[in-house]
């Protein structure tokens, strides 16, 4: 019986726990140990005590710190890229797929954006039984807060009104924003349509944001059609709508957002004397994440007119 030459490279990698280098890539990807803990259910010291192990064995401080985010150093990078295809490769071909836990996509959106992209969202992913749980936050968002976001491992998925050209970053555009002027169907100030010299002299609500494209538009539309400061801005969305809605007041909301809410906060669409700029909204994501992941996500939303 003839046997099989034992590889000396196989016998040197007996020597290392495997185990380290999948928690260095789950660490790289999160850039923080408690993030590392929660996902794989075990307490922080042993995540720290593993990269403690992983430090000692590379000769290399791997990630130094800046806040409540690990940074990696450029051996970590030269590594990490080393690594993930490896165990991408591994990940298919033992037989674990179906034991995985949820594959979990951190989900950032400015406040605005959000009724427009989450619920539709889960409800498509429970609706299919998609294997993706999400992690939503809202953010103050530029494209050099968008570029930062995904670089620094703090998102997976940035849903913005900004078409990102980086090298690292692959965005694509999901829908497109129709903005409509909206009153309370209580307000008798206002029929169907209004003047310009209505709008001048009326009570706004406005989304404050430092988002550099709508407030280079509401600076245009106040200059041109307004003499008063807006009464309210906010970084609630639902205080807009329940604002309108109990009060005088008119606010600008997303079409889309108008269609799913005038109902449950009593809303009307005024027709406004001049045209409304409109957006589109794209999704950005490092290029390194799963592909076939991230194009679920996207085909998951309404596909784009035209």
């Amino acid at each position: 019986m003839s046997t099989i030459p034992v590889s000396e490279k196989i016998c040197s990698l007996s020597k290392i726990d495997l185990n380290l280098l999948t928690i260095f890539c789950l660490i790289y990807s999160a850039g923080s140990i408690s993030k590392v803990a929660d996902m794989l259910e075990i307490s922080p010291s042993a995540i720290s005590q593993s990269l403690r192990k992983l430090r000692e064995m590379m000769g290399d401080n791997l990630f130094v710190r800046r806040g409540n985010i690990l940074l990696p150093t450029v051996f970590s990078d030269e590594l990490y890229d080393n690594i993930i295809p490896l165990i991408d490769e591994l990940s298919a071909v033992l037989p674990i797929s179906s034991l995985a836990p949820k594959k979990r996509l951190t989900l950032y959106t400015e406040s605005f954006i959000s009724p427009l992209i989450v619920p539709e969202l889960t409800e498509k992913i429970i609706s299919m039984d998609a294997n993706i749980s999400l992690l939503h936050r809202t953010d103050d968002l530029s494209e050099a807060r968008i570029i930062e976001l995904l670089n620094m491992r703090q998102a997976d998925v940035v849903f913005s009104i900004f078409d990102i050209e980086n090298g690292n970053i692959s965005c694509q555009k999901v829908s497109n924003i129709k903005l409509v002027l909206v009153a309370s169907q209580h307000n008798t100030l206002y029929d169907d349509t209004i003047t310009e010299a209505m709008i001048r002299d009326a009570c706004l609500v406005g989304y404050n944001t430092k988002n550099e494209k709508i407030i280079y538009y509401r600076t245009l539309f106040d200059k041109k059609f307004r003499s008063n400061e807006r009464c309210l801005l906010t970084t609630s969305f639902a205080s807009i709508l329940m604002i309108v809605s109990k009060t005088n007041c008119l606010g600008i909301i997303p079409e889309k957002a108008f269609a799913t809410y005038a109902d449950m906060y009593h809303l009307k669409k005024l027709e406004p004397p001049f045209p409304l700029p409109q957006f589109s909204i794209y999704a950005a994501s490092r290029k390194e994440i799963n592909k076939l992941l991230f194009s679920v996500l996207v085909d998951m939303l309404a596909a784009v007119p035209g």
